[in-house]
């Protein structure tokens, strides 16, 4: 038992006494004190990105925020990632770890998969860290994956023999839960949405979702009974999915005020049954 603590001190001893030392001073970044390079956070419009280059101010490498449309929901939901690319890097390496860009972060991640050296960039170890490093993070990947798969039913609709738009809604109960769109906490609310047959029972052809309190605002998403979301409305704007389109608020007769949702079910429903997508 002694002789492993004994070894543990060692090797936690020579992993700090190896670390580099990374140091970033007006742009000016130091390694284990000695200057190696320079950064920079460029904005153009409404981006932002970082510029490395070497000490004489050539350029290297950029490293940005970036982001991936959902196939889900386009235009209202995205999956953020970081990325090294440009200059000397032929494609686009993706960072793994998901966190806020730093002018100090993008050196030690670049030193941590080789890229950077004490000296600078390595050169030599371009094409071997692009070869094995995915354009995009694996869980972005997974998800996309997954997407694909549940969009194969979006033109799915509930068979019947009627065109009938006499339309109700019956909403369940208001809860907690994760947004549809992100990781946050929203007060969610869901709706069932049925056609009336006039010569039948009554047949469920969709679901409805009601969200409040992400930082995307007020949300209502009408999807299929295969559950796939077919159309979002925020803001007064009716997002139709699949062909995408933006429909203005003189256009549909869709409102959340006054909390008159089961009415907005409705309405949306409606406005999607006209166009044969519900």
């Amino acid at each position: 038992m002694k002789n492993s603590l004994v070894t543990l001190a060692f090797l936690l001893m020579s992993l700090l006494s190896s670390a580099q030392k990374v140091k970033v001073k007006k742009g000016e970044v130091f390694i284990d004190k000695i200057k190696v390079a320079h950064i920079e956070k460029v904005k153009i419009d409404s981006s932002k990105y970082y510029q490395v280059s070497d000490v004489h101010k050539n350029p290297l490498f950029k490293a940005q925020k970036m982001s991936q449309q959902s196939l889900l929901f386009p235009k209202d939901k995205e999956y953020t990632y970081r990325a090294i690319y440009g200059d000397k890097i032929p494609d686009t390496i993706s960072i793994k770890k998901n966190y806020w860009l730093s002018e100090k972060r993008v050196i030690a991640y670049a030193l941590e998969i080789g890229l950077f050296s004490a000296t600078g960039l390595d050169s030599s170890k371009i094409e071997e860290i692009v070869s094995e490093t995915p354009k995009k993070p694996s869980w972005i990947l997974k998800n996309l994956e997954k997407e694909k798969e549940l969009i194969q039913n979006r033109g799915h609709k509930v068979d019947r023999k009627f065109d009938d738009i006499n339309i109700y809604v019956k909403s369940h109960a208001q809860k907690d839960a994760i947004s549809q769109l992100n990781k946050s906490m929203v007060s969610q609310m869901k709706f069932d949405i049925y056609q009336e047959d006039p010569n039948g029972d009554d047949i469920l052809i969709g679901h409805a979702i009601y969200e409040y309190g992400t930082v995307k605002g007020e949300y209502l998403f009408v999807l299929n009974t295969k559950k796939v979301p077919l159309a979002s409305y925020s803001g007064a704007v009716l997002k139709i999915y699949q062909p995408f389109l933006k429909v203005g608020p003189l256009e549909h007769n869709i409102s959340l005020t006054n909390n008159k949702r089961n009415e907005a079910v409705r309405n949306m429903a409606i406005e999607l049954i006209q166009r044969q997508l519900l």
